[in-house]
């Protein structure tokens, strides 16, 4: 009788929530989860009609006490840390997502939270901010020192997360979590040998280790490549759901052993098992060029912030892989210029424009010119230039030199074969790479790269400067000369020598760029071509020309 009387409650309550009564739904699921506390659906439905009524705070002990019942139904779940970023408490969505994603590796609502965290600037902020405070009382706290560390990197203050991630693995070097950053800011930092060691020992202790297995992947040599396959092939045995990143460990190890034309099919069940989760929306993305390049209209008069300030601002952008690392590498191998990486600023300042499509004139542009040198990480005292080589800066042209109108552009462009054969070997974490994991969805977006570069071009002409990979990686003098006359920089001969910059490298490109410029990734795809036939068949060839496709 009891379970009849749960039952019509419930549907009851879930009728009213249908039908859009959301007052007396969340009465319904109340009352039954005073009268059923032990059933956990009234719950679930209270805390999700909280949240239909944009109450996230109050939705939360609901959404608490359904996953304590149920630990191992993903839906309830996905509602806890979906409430949590929506109250804005970052720390604890980020902590709470991350750790169920390693029971449920694949939930596309979980990725979802924890790409939404990714994207957005002020969430690290608001972290660091925080844990700052905190520390402040508690300075030996390695939980907060690793998070703030954390929070540093993704807004690319680079020095500052060094320095935590070193404090804390000092403070606790057997901290499987701490070791693990302080492997992954060893290699960044060029210590490949450090980096390994410190994984090996987090492998003695785990070797189930997900993440070591991956970051070890990478970097393993040929001689070792067996015995870490057998190390990832375990613990995908043992894993009770799929792991991109095992898939990932284990195409790469196959690549060290056999050969890259022998690992591709397993690159390809990596990258399935990855884009499930997060998908690619190819016409989100149409409708994002179409806002953007409609707020820089070609023929109109481009917004001027009047700003000229100095140092100057040097943005490297194009496709991922495109070389991007590269070009940063050599110019801030030059006196004076500084290196700041990837900068998010650009596209948290730029966001809420690309959303909404509300007009850019030259009191925003003042803005964000503003906010950018504001938020952007300190650089050395006298540099003349700095570099920002956030790739996927070529969606914002039109704002950087409206705000910027002394910066200098410079467009890599590379064979999108290689590129996408390249982004298609590796894996890239969540936050605005997703379609790096699906071949058709590669082959779009870099014929949407050069769409909205040809806009660029001619919105703002000679202000952006194209350097084809090729002909720089094999002629580096005379591009890198080039590149130097078109910033008004001093060119340096360090230029030429981009591998003996001590700086640290945060991107795929970690490796490559640490050895000579060479050639002998120009035309890797031909080799392969039979494994990457949707991407190949996905370019335009009329946005190509320079490549002769077709």
């Amino acid at each position: 009788m009891q379970n009849q009387t749960a039952k019509t409650l419930k549907n009851k309550a879930v009728a009213a929530l249908d039908a859009g009564k959301l007052q007396q739904a969340l009465k319904k699921a109340q009352l039954g989860a005073k009268k059923f506390p032990k059933d956990s659906d009234f719950h679930a439905i209270s805390g999700f009609v909280l949240t239909e009524m944009k109450q996230y705070k109050k939705s939360i002990p609901y959404f608490v006490e359904a996953s304590r019942m149920k630990p191992d139904d993903p839906q309830f779940v996905e509602n806890l840390a979906n409430a949590l970023m929506q109250t804005r408490q970052i720390s604890k969505a980020l902590e709470y997502t991350e750790q169920k994603l390693e029971q449920f590796p694949n939930n596309k609502e979980l990725n979802r939270v924890l790409d939404e965290i990714h994207l957005k600037g002020h969430n690290w902020r608001n972290m660091i901010e925080h844990a700052t405070q905190k520390l402040e009382s508690d300075p030996e706290n390695v939980s907060l020192l690793t998070k703030r560390a954390r929070a540093f990197g993704k807004i690319g203050f680079v020095d500052d997360n060094s320095r935590d991630i070193s404090r804390a693995y000092k403070l606790a070097p057997d901290d499987e979590k701490i070791a693990f950053l302080k492997s992954v800011n060893l290699h960044q930092s060029g210590d490949k040998m450090g980096s390994t060691t410190i994984l090996r020992k987090i492998l003695a202790e785990n070797p189930e280790h997900v993440s070591a297995l991956l970051q070890l992947s990478t970097m393993i040599s040929k001689e070792d490549a067996p015995e870490l396959l057998e190390a990832v092939q375990a613990a995908i045995e043992n894993s009770e759901e799929p792991h991109s990143e095992l898939e990932f460990a284990k195409a790469h190890a196959i690549a060290k052993n056999d050969g890259l034309g022998a690992a591709l099919p397993q690159f390809a069940r990596a990258n399935s098992l990855q884009h499930e989760s997060l998908p690619y929306d190819f016409g989100e993305e149409e409708e994002k060029l179409r806002v953007i390049t409609s707020l820089f209209p070609v023929g109109a008069e481009i917004p001027d912030s009047g700003l000229n300030e100095l140092p100057l601002p040097i943005f490297v952008l194009g496709q991922p892989r495109s070389g991007t690392t590269l070009m940063e590498m050599m110019l801030s191998s030059a006196p004076d210029i500084a290196g700041c990486g990837e900068l998010t600023v650009g596209a948290d300042l730029s966001r809420d424009f690309e959303k909404k499509g509300q007009a850019f004139d030259a009191t925003n542009a003042t803005e964000f010119a503003q906010e950018f040198r504001k938020l952007m990480p300190p650089i050395p005292e006298g540099s003349a230039a700095f570099v920002d080589k956030m790739p996927h800066n070529f969606q914002r042209v039109g704002f950087l030199l409206s705000a910027f109108p002394n910066a200098k552009v410079i467009n890599m462009l590379r064979d999108p074969r290689d590129v996408g054969l390249s982004k298609w070997i590796r894996r890239f974490p969540a936050g605005g790479m997703r379609y790096a994991s699906n071949l058709k969805s590669i082959a779009h977006t870099a014929n949407l790269y050069r769409r909205y570069m040809a806009h660029w071009d001619a919105v703002f002409g000679d202000k952006i400067l194209t350097v084809p990979y090729e002909k720089l990686v094999a002629d580096p003098k005379t591009y890198s000369q080039q590149v130097a006359a078109f910033c008004e920089i001093e060119w340096n001969e360090t230029m030429m020598r981009p591998e003996e910059n001590t700086k640290q490298v945060r991107t795929a490109s970690i490796d490559q760029v640490r050895n000579k410029i060479s050639t002998k990734s120009v035309g890797g795809w031909q080799s392969v071509s039979e494994h990457i036939q949707p991407m190949l068949e996905g370019f335009d060839p009329a946005l190509w020309p320079e490549y002769k496709m077709g």
